[in-house]
């Protein structure tokens, strides 16, 4: 995984500890902070392409379209997830190959 990459999880891992704390005021910073999970998630998914989850385009689309509700978040949080251990695996059969 590329410095940025990693950078880039470390710093959802912070957004979400503080969403986590939001998500279910009415709080406007918490918008601010899911669009820059978005925006983190997409960087990871423009650099590795290959590492984006099922139905990844989709899920993105629901996630932007549904910014405001609690299972945007979910999502949000389960794509960065499934993210992270599809780039692992991609390591893994690298480093075998």
């Amino acid at each position: 995984m590329s410095h940025s990459n990693q950078r880039n999880f470390d710093e959802w891992e912070i957004i979400r500890e503080e969403l986590l704390g939001l998500i279910r005021s009415n709080n406007m910073k918490k918008f601010g902070l899911m669009r820059k999970g978005v925006y983190l998630l997409v960087s990871i998914h423009d650099e590795i392409p290959e590492a984006a989850p099922l139905n990844y385009t989709d899920r993105l689309k629901f996630i932007e379209s549904n910014i405001e509700r609690h299972v945007a978040f979910i999502q949000l949080d389960e794509l960065f997830k499934e993210s992270k251990k599809k780039i692992a695996r991609i390591r893994a059969q690298n480093k075998n190959g």
